[in-house]
C-alpha cells in the first residue's frame, strides 16, 4: 500500500493542495518519507511530497523528485519539515525555511494521541510509539524517534533530537540544540544544557552542562562539544 503512495498521484488528492519538502535526503530523511505517507494515507494532506537536496538535486529516490531548496522555494503552498540528525544543522536549515517565509511543517503519526494540554512547536516531528504524557513542552524543529518516551511537565528545546528508547523521566528541561542518544535515560528533575549530547546507553543521574559531551553509567561529561556535531 505505501509503495502506492510513493508515486503520488495526484487524482488521488484533488482535494489538497498543499505539498511536502522533506529537506534532507538521507537515511532520516528516508525515514520521513514512510512517516509523511502513512500521514498522507490517513489525512490526505499533501498532493505533492520532494526531497530538499542541495548538494544532489535533479534526481529520484524512492520514487520521489529531489530538489534544490531554490527550487522547492518557489514551488506555491509548500511546506518543509528538516530530516537531518544534527542539531546543528537543524538550525541552519530551520533559519533557511524561516528567512523564505516558508512554513515549518510538522508531522505527526496517526496513532499518536496527544492531551489537550501538551504544547507543540512548529516542525516538530512525532514517530510511531513516541510517548508524551500530560504538560509536555516541545519547542520548534523538536524530533522525537520511534518509542521514546516523555514524563509529565517534560520540556524540550527547540532543535533538540530525541532518540529512539529514549526515557526522559517527568519534569526534565533538555536545552535547545541537543541530543539524546539511543536507550539514555534521564532521570526525573534533570537539566540538560544547550548543544550538548548525551551518548547512547546512558544513564543521566544529575545536571549535565552546556556544550558537552556526556555518557556513562552514571553519566559523566567527557569533554566539550567543540565541533557542535554528532555524526563525525
Amino acid at each position: 500500500r505505501l509503495a502506492r503512495l510513493v508515486q503520488f498521484k495526484k487524482k488521488d488528492r484533488e482535494d489538497s493542495t498543499m505539498k511536502l519538502g522533506i529537506y534532507g535526503a538521507g537515511g532520516l530523511g528516508r525515514e520521513v518519507l514512510v512517516l509523511a505517507q502513512i500521514i498522507e494515507e490517513n489525512q490526505k494532506r499533501w498532493s505533492d511530497i520532494y526531497f530538499i537536496d542541495d548538494v544532489n538535486p535533479g534526481r529520484e529516490l524512492k520514487g520521489v523528485p529531489v530538489l534544490d531548496f531554490d527550487t522547492a522555494k518557489k514551488i506555491e503552498n509548500i511546506e518543509i519539515v528538516i530530516a537531518v540528525g544534527e542539531p546543528r544543522i537543524r538550525v541552519l536549515l530551520a533559519e533557511k525555511v524561516k528567512s523564505a517565509e516558508l512554513t515549518l511543517a510538522t508531522l505527526i503519526h496517526p496513532d499518536i494521541r496527544l492531551t489537550a494540554c501538551t504544547s507543540i512547536g512548529n516542525g516538530v516531528v512525532l514517530c510511531k510509539n513516541a510517548f508524551l504524557s500530560c504538560d509536555v513542552i516541545l519547542g520548534d524543529n523538536v524530533f522525537l524517534q520511534p518509542t521514546s518516551s516523555l514524563g509529565h511537565d517534560v520540556v524540550v528545546g527547540e532543535n533538540s533530537i530525541i532518540s529512539t528508547f529514549v526515557t526522559l523521566g517527568a519534569n526534565c528541561q533538555i536545552r535547545s540544540g541537543t541530543f539524546i542518544g539511543m536507550s539514555a535515560s534521564v532521570k526525573e528533575g534533570t537539566i540538560i544544557g544547550d548543544n550538548t549530547i548525551i551518548s547512547m546507553g546512558s544513564i543521566v543521574m544529575k545536571n549535565i552542562e552546556n556544550d558537552v559531551i556526556a555518557l556513562g553509567n552514571p553519566a559523566r561529561v567527557m569533554r566539550r562539544n567543540e565541533g557542535n556535531g554528532v555524526f563525525h
